[in-house]
């Protein structure tokens, strides 16, 4: 089936529009600065980002009053409240929160509908473990009957999960019944798209993404005009998704090839994250602002990058085994310490009724793990400079074979972070040289955004501080990496 990318223009999305308009006000702001005179400003603007950075108590911080509160909130308000407290926020969907409802069905029903809704909720629920092609044929229609029933009594929640199922019961087959269910399915989506619900919206695109599938074996008379849908009406519809924070929609577009491993990815990612408090977007939002298995990349994002791995873990989700490799190999800029993995590691691998977990979640670990401080230089810095690559050399490296010592170490001296500092410039100037500034990109400018508003870092990942007279010594952007290859030997 066609792909996202094969169907609609980037330049044809609301959000990536913000984007372009954002790098527009940039360019006018800067009036269009290209060359030598981009890299200066990128260099200029990680020494500011690094002087701007505020200090703040480490660690989501959780008052007695706020433990007692949260003792006895209902589970989905128990993952609200730590989500508010992560203080997490997307730059690319500034409006959404925990308490975002783009749309709120009315509560005002038939009583049969209620009835034939619950029967519904009910059965589905007793399969919730089985996908619903693999529910007997008898069950299925029970399903899809009290759906109907509850629909047509203008239950509309019901309309739009009855049009799901049926999808996803006949899209892959052929024959007169699965022909019947796709058009009842496209039926019920068009009565309802003036409602503007994101999930229904959602189902029009995935039905035009259907009728245009050249490869699709199945129920081939079936087409865009049959079913009276367009690809005008598709992108609309697509983009509200979108906009409503769809879950599909969002891990849809953040697998666009064009958006994987990148700051796009994860802000689209991290907007699901919230809306939905789920540990396993927190973690995927994490992956995309720190990628891993590509040799460097131009957005590193360290600071929401552990903001969002520590919400994971607070939410019950996984996390701890990512944190402890860090540790282990001084990875993600993480001070390297194999006791703190250790510690980290015993803690996993204690029983759920050892941890002083809550209904499953653990809104406490930083309080049991404060989190160490980030040395964070803006995601205008690649990979390399932190971890190193082939032919390159990076802090990491360069702190373990011992030209520089870790400022974060407790026998550190305002020497040996001054040492630290410069070499760090020395690699940062370096490695931008590698590369040909011709303007500031939409990423770049997307990222400079993205740092403006994390001055204070986030609860659980505050950026390090350097000590001012570090912070107000003179950094020559022209020296670079000179004399590093004799430090190293």
């Amino acid at each position: 089936m066609k792909g996202v990318d094969d169907i609609f223009k980037k330049a044809e999305l609301s959000y990536y529009q913000r984007l372009l308009k954002l790098k527009s006000e940039m360019d006018t702001k800067h009036n269009n600065i290209v060359g030598e005179d981009v890299r200066l400003f990128y260099l200029n603007f990680i020494l500011q980002t690094l002087r701007s950075y505020k200090p703040a108590p480490n660690g989501i911080q959780w008052s007695k009053e706020e433990k007692e509160k949260f003792k006895n909130l209902s589970y989905k308000e128990q993952r609200k409240m730590i989500v508010k407290k992560s203080e997490i926020k997307s730059s690319l969907f500034p409006y959404v929160s925990v308490d975002y409802e783009p749309y709120t069905y009315s509560p005002r029903i038939s009583d049969r509908a209620k009835t034939s809704y619950n029967k519904a909720q009910e059965l589905l629920k007793k399969h919730e473990k089985t996908y619903f092609n693999d529910i007997t044929p008898l069950t299925q229609q029970e399903i899809l009957n009290n759906l109907r029933i509850a629909y047509n009594e203008r239950y509309l929640k019901a309309g739009v999960e009855l049009a799901s199922l049926l999808f996803k019961k006949s899209s892959l087959k052929g024959g007169d019944e699965a022909k019947k269910d796709i058009i009842e399915c496209a039926s019920i989506t068009k009565a309802l798209l003036d409602e503007k619900i994101g999930e229904n919206s959602y189902m029009y695109y995935q039905l035009y993404k259907w009728c245009i599938d050249s490869d699709r074996i199945y129920l081939r008379d079936l087409g865009t005009s049959s079913l009276g849908v367009n690809k005008e009406q598709a992108l609309e519809c697509y983009n509200h998704a979108l906009e409503s924070i769809v879950w599909e929609a969002i891990d849809e577009e953040a697998q666009r090839k064009s958006n994987k491993l990148s700051l796009i990815g994860a802000e689209l990612y991290l907007a699901a994250a919230i809306k939905y408090q789920s540990p396993a977007a927190f973690l995927a939002a994490a992956s995309n602002y720190c990628p891993t298995g590509v040799e460097w990349t131009l957005y590193y994002a360290i600071i929401p990058f552990h903001a969002c791995t520590r919400c994971a873990i607070a939410l019950g989700g996984g996390g701890i085994d990512d944190l402890i490799s860090y540790y282990r190999g001084a990875y993600r800029n993480l001070p390297k310490s194999y006791s703190k993995a250790a510690r980290l590691q015993a803690y996993r691998d204690k029983p759920k009724s050892q941890k002083g977990l809550i209904n499953g979640l653990d809104p406490y670990f930083d309080e049991k793990f404060p989190p160490d401080t980030l040395i964070d230089l803006s995601s205008k810095v690649e990979s390399c400079v932190y971890g190193g690559r082939w032919g390159s050399f990076g802090m990491s490296y360069a702190t373990k074979i011992g030209v520089i010592k870790d400022p974060r170490d407790k026998d550190s001296t305002k020497e040996s972070i001054k040492e630290y500092y410069l070499m760090m410039w020395r690699i940062v100037v370096g490695n931008s040289k590698e590369f040909r500034y011709r303007g500031i990109g939409l990423l770049h400018a997307f990222s400079i955004m993205l740092y403006s508003n994390l001055t204070y870092g986030l609860p659980s990942a505050r950026p390090y501080i350097f000590p001012k007279e570090v912070l107000d010594l003179e950094i020559d952007f022209n020296k670079g990496l000179e004399g590093v290859d004799q430090e190293r030997k």
